[in-house]
């Protein structure tokens, strides 16, 4: 009988321990949750480490498609993109659509239990076409104009003049003008000498609205002396 007491009270001295260990488990994970709350995490909640885009940046031709897929994460996906005219994307599938302008556009991702991530879509510019290739112009103040026949938006023209000659010391540019559709250039009021020689040029547009963009070559001949 003695031998069945002290053996009933050891049970009930070692589940008193394990009982403690317990609690003191919980208090510690309870401390933890605290912690990681006032930092601003949520340990048992959505975070930012889980779901991953493949591929997580690509490069799109316009009206090209693309299909974005998740690497872990949890079903069901949920997709987004930040610029509807650059390019959609089929909110439950990630098959992405390039539209008809060109530029960077983030593609997010959010999974059931709140998870995200972001990839970058870059639709590619078209070339613009011209009806020229090339401009060359002998005398001064002389203008010509370049009109955009493929690719344009009609909207708007930038374009800006690089000289190719390193070195050289003629340092007057020709004037750009620009339309919706056209690029009007003039030569300097004074050439450049027979000793500066012909200037070599490259012309860059960007059509403001669509952003496609293209060059052509504006030759300025010396004046001989």
């Amino acid at each position: 009988m003695f031998n069945l007491f002290k053996s009933s009270k050891e049970r009930f001295k070692n589940k008193g321990r394990e009982g403690f260990l317990i609690l003191l488990l919980i208090v510690g994970a309870f401390v933890a949750c605290q912690g990681a709350q006032e930092d601003g995490n949520t340990p048992f909640g959505p975070s930012n480490s889980n779901v991953r885009i493949i591929p997580s940046a690509v490069n799109v031709v316009q009206a090209g498609n693309v299909t974005f897929t998740t690497l872990a994460g949890t079903t069901p996906f949920t997709w987004s993109s930040a610029n509807l005219a650059i390019g959609t994307i089929v909110v439950d599938t990630g098959v992405f659509t390039a539209g008809a302008i060109a530029g960077n556009v983030t593609i997010t991702v959010v999974d059931a239990v709140g998870d995200t991530a972001t990839a970058t879509a870059t639709v590619l510019p078209l070339a613009l076409g011209f009806d020229v290739i090339a401009v060359t112009q002998v005398a001064a103040a002389a203008a010509d104009t370049v009109t955009i026949n493929a690719n344009g938006s009609a909207t708007g023209l930038t374009a800006t003049i690089a000289n190719d000659n390193t070195g050289t010391t003629f340092t007057t540019l020709p004037t750009l003008v620009t339309t919706a559709i056209t690029v009007v250039i003039t030569a300097p009021a004074a050439l450049p000498n027979g000793t500066q020689g012909d200037q070599a040029y490259t012309v860059t547009v960007t059509d403001n609205g669509n952003n496609n963009t293209a060059t052509f070559s504006y030759t300025l001949q010396n004046d001989g002396t």
